[in-house]
């Protein structure tokens, strides 16, 4: 997904790195591109679950300040789980609509790209 054609070396990423264009004098070697969108995709992995582990802590933090009143070393009451437990299934009902909605502005903005590149294609 992040555009690299090993085949021809020709992508943004091999002229933003000093490599040229099709009709440049060089391009990206094919066993480099791999390696490339392998490194991408592992930088893309822990940056996905680095976001994963921020939104635990703040679904944690939130939900302990609004369902624990007086922190104690004794066992959690049952108001206290069933607040907790609500609280966090609305947290992530949230999230849902929040990844909904930027999927579907992504998805969007993907066929407005195809549109216009179709369009200057037929110009």
């Amino acid at each position: 997904s992040s555009g690299i054609n090993a085949e021809s070396g020709s992508s943004g990423i091999n002229a933003e790195y000093g490599g040229h264009s099709s009709s440049g004098s060089s391009s990206l070697h094919p066993s480099d591109a791999v390696k490339l969108q392998a490194a991408v995709q592992e930088i893309e992995k822990m940056v996905q679950i680095q976001s994963q582990l921020e939104i635990i802590k703040n679904m944690n933090a939130k939900c302990f300040e609004r369902c624990i009143y007086k922190p104690s070393s004794s066992p959690l009451g049952n108001g206290e789980r069933q607040c907790i437990a609500k609280c966090m299934d609305r947290f992530q009902d949230g999230l849902k609509v929040v990844n909904s909605t930027i999927m579907q502005r992504h998805r969007q903005e993907q066929l407005a790209a195809q549109d216009s590149a179709g369009m200057s294609l037929r110009s």
